[in-house]
């Protein structure tokens, strides 16, 4: 088939699970089918970025979008005037839209598949001349995890976007996902939202994976002293799991264990997030080029989330190295992890710091979760295992007998 793929970020290089999940994405679609991507990149831009997707896609069209203040006003502004969300108009910008419209008037494509529900507004740029079908790829819940996000969030500008947009535009994301023909999901949790919702789209759970050629099992630690968290740092659910867990739990395990060292590793950490580095027990290494070292050198890898949606690769990542992975159920949720057996699950700080010390302890422990886990990740979340449902969606959606008909998107203006 012949798929244009629209992003909101450029996938390169992918450090973070959302731009992990589109590379992974394209990377098998390429074995497959044609495919052409547009996504903004920051202005300027480094040509280099571009190299490592000419290997999966027939054509690469990466679109110059400013981040500085005046632009991202102006798109803000630009959206609320079209009775948008914040969510949708931050990602509003004309550039991309002319280049969905151009790509898609030139070429008869099969699919047009969009990342995220916030996306949704581009469908307005696609030529009707196509005949595509559209697929939209739900990393999350949006909407899910702005209301999460509020039950801990202190009040900034940040928590009054997010009360604005859910008394304003409270079924925002239910109207953008009724416009495509078909959905792809990441679990179960998901899923079921879906159909409750768009009960005339296809619905598929194409789950989060993981790469079990390159993340393979390490050997054991010489000295587990070191509790792992990683992610992408100015993501607020984690900004939030780094600072809970430096305050609130981390105290109690070097209480027990001083020797026990916190590392928060991940790309653009917020003022907040370095801060936490002034405790003695704490690093903040910022972006690193690679996380196998800190996953192989640990004694574990935790999860202490309290907000967000979806399923978590950095969860999939520690378990295909055979790292034991402590996580609260937030954090767990939608993967087919079992408590006790291949994650431990604890939900209040005295929880989570009892399951640390007990992996901090005991080695045999550490290798019992490490393997399970190792197990668990082959079994089921290899992404080449994960994305075979995403084909068996496309084919549903161009079927002859599939015909359902989209509801109108309000354009950009041009």
């Amino acid at each position: 088939m012949k798929i244009l793929l629209i992003s909101p970020w450029f996938p390169s290089p992918p450090f973070g699970g959302a731009l992990i999940r589109v590379y992974e994405t394209l990377r098998y679609l390429s074995r497959r089918h044609r495919v052409t991507l547009i996504a903004p990149v920051a202005n300027p831009y480094k040509p280099e970025q571009l190299a490592p997707l000419t290997d999966y896609c027939e054509s690469v069209v990466a679109v110059p979008v400013s981040e500085a203040a005046h632009a991202v006003l102006r798109r803000l502004a630009m959206g609320l005037v079209r009775g948008m969300p914040f969510i949708q108009s931050l990602h509003l910008d004309r550039r991309l839209a002319r280049s969905v419209r151009r790509a898609s008037s030139g070429n008869d494509y099969d699919i047009i598949h969009v990342e995220h529900s916030f996306m949704a507004p581009y469908l307005a740029y696609v030529s009707g001349q196509t005949g595509a079908r559209t697929v939209l790829s739900m990393h999350n819940i949006e909407s899910l995890r702005f209301r999460r996000e509020l039950q801990t969030m202190r009040w900034g500008a940040r928590r009054l976007a997010l009360l604005t947009d859910s008394v304003l535009f409270d079924s925002w994301e239910e109207r953008s996902i009724r416009r495509f023909d078909g959905i792809a999901t990441v679990s179960k949790v998901e899923e079921e939202w879906v159909r409750k919702r768009a009960p005339d789209a296809r619905v598929a759970i194409v789950p989060n994976g993981v790469d079990t050629e390159y993340f393979t099992p390490a050997p054991p630690p010489r000295a587990p002293r070191t509790i792992v968290f990683t992610g992408l740092m100015n993501y607020p659910p984690n900004a939030d799991a780094a600072a809970w867990f430096s305050g609130a739990i981390l105290p109690s395990i070097v209480a027990r264990h001083p020797e026990v060292r916190f590392l928060i590793v991940g790309d653009k950490p917020t003022p907040e997030v370095l801060a936490l580095a002034r405790q003695p027990q704490v690093e903040v290494t910022g972006r690193v080029p690679d996380v196998r070292p800190y996953l192989a050198n640990c004694a574990a890898v935790v999860v202490p989330l309290r907000s967000g949606a979806g399923t978590r690769l950095k969860i999939l990542e520690a378990m295909a190295m055979e790292r034991p992975v402590v996580s609260t159920a937030q954090g767990a949720e939608g993967l087919k992890t079992t408590d006790g057996q291949d994650i431990l699950i604890g939900d209040t700080p005295q929880a989570l710091a009892n399951h640390l010390c007990a992996l901090v302890e005991s080695s045999e422990l550490r290798a019992r979760l490490g393997t399970a886990g190792r197990r668990l990740v082959e079994e089921t979340y290899d992404w080449k295992a994960c994305f075979g449902n995403l084909d068996a969606l496309y084919r549903a959606v161009t079927s002859p007998g599939y015909s359902r008909p989209l509801k109108p998107v309000r354009e950009l203006a041009s």
